[in-house]
């Protein structure tokens, strides 16, 4: 990409406000799902984790976040479950101070952690229903709703099976609908389906979509370029610590420099990727050269994120093994 060209940050100043980004604008005494302001996460070492993060995120929208590993994620979640302390900064759910009264916004939030114990001597249904219960639910409702999730997630055939006897992957799903019991008006789930195969992944988006439908509000973190693209209404990219970018898809697309991508590979060398501002430039470039292969798209959610980072995108399968708690 040329030099001259202008980075996405300089052309957001020249951009300005879209219509796509008012539509995300507060009106100033609305109560946000979530409401960040000047968020920090600084630890004994002097690491700063998050570096003043403004975010708000309204009722009914699903918000995905990108990011290197170590760039911050994990932690920025962690505050908002009131898992961690803030170092300094302010954190409303629901209107509800977060850090004053964590009990009170946990009881609004389903939570998938990134990594989570499971109770392997239970039943898939006996381990959604103790949960449910422990949720406040009356028996029979948690009944009911840990039927839905079974149902909704694909483990029908697993119903009666030890969670102990699972694979990594159903075991995942069953965080998921914990999350999932009693719908809560906001889920916050910290990369959700690092792990699963991708007939899975569909289904554990159809039962993200399903619950927006009903009005909650969500919160995810993932390494997957589709699973953001697919599920949300605006993306934000964390690195190092600071919330670099946030808005729609088309408006993150909108501020690429150069909007087609020219992919090669010349002699032996490893697979290039060059920019282009149309279509036929990039064509007249593969031509002129005498390029045998190659591939011409319209540059992606991928592009904007390596454009911002400097590093592309690429989902860390974990290990098979999710954490066991003691029977």
């Amino acid at each position: 990409m040329s030099s001259a060209a202008p980075t996405i940050g300089e052309q957001r100043a020249v951009v300005g406000e879209t219509e796509a980004t008012k539509k995300f604008r507060p009106a100033d005494d609305e109560v946000m799902a979530v409401r960040v302001r000047g968020l920090v996460k600084r630890y004994r070492d002097g690491t700063e984790a998050n570096r003043g993060i403004d975010l708000d995120v309204r009722r009914g929208e699903t918000l995905s976040i990108l990011g290197p590993n170590g760039a911050g994620k994990t932690t920025f979640l962690r505050q908002i479950t009131s898992e961690l302390r803030p170092t300094a900064g302010t954190i409303e759910i629901f209107g509800v101070d977060a850090i004053a009264r964590p009990q009170q916004v946990k009881r609004k939030m389903g939570i998938t952690p990134q990594e989570a114990g499971v109770f392997e001597t239970l039943t898939v249904r006996e381990h959604l229903e103790l949960f449910a219960r422990l949720k406040g639910l009356a028996r029979d409702e948690a009944h009911e709703s840990t039927s839905e999730i079974i149902h909704e997630l694909d483990l029908d055939r697993e119903t009666s099976r030890r969670v102990g006897q699972l694979s990594g992957g159903q075991r995942r799903r069953i965080l998921i609908g914990l999350a999932l019991l009693g719908q809560p008006p906001l889920l916050v789930l910290d990369e959700p389906t690092t792990g699963l195969d991708p007939a899975s992944r569909r289904t554990t988006w159809a039962v993200i979509r399903k619950a927006v439908a009903r009005g909650t509000t969500v919160v995810l973190s993932t390494h997957y370029i589709e699973e953001a693209e697919h599920l949300s209404d605006r993306i934000g990219i964390i690195s190092e610590g600071r919330m670099i970018a946030l808005g729609p898809l088309d408006e993150l697309l909108a501020r690429l420099p150069k909007s087609y991508r020219l992919s090669y590979r010349a002699s032996l060398e490893q697979p290039r990727v060059q920019y282009f501002a149309t279509f036929d430039a990039a064509q007249q470039y593969a031509v002129q050269r005498g390029m045998a292969e190659y591939s011409l798209a319209r540059a992606s959610l991928e592009d904007v994120y390596f454009e911002l980072t400097g590093h592309r995108l690429e989902a860390e399968e974990p290990a098979e093994e999710i954490a066991r708690c003691p029977a």
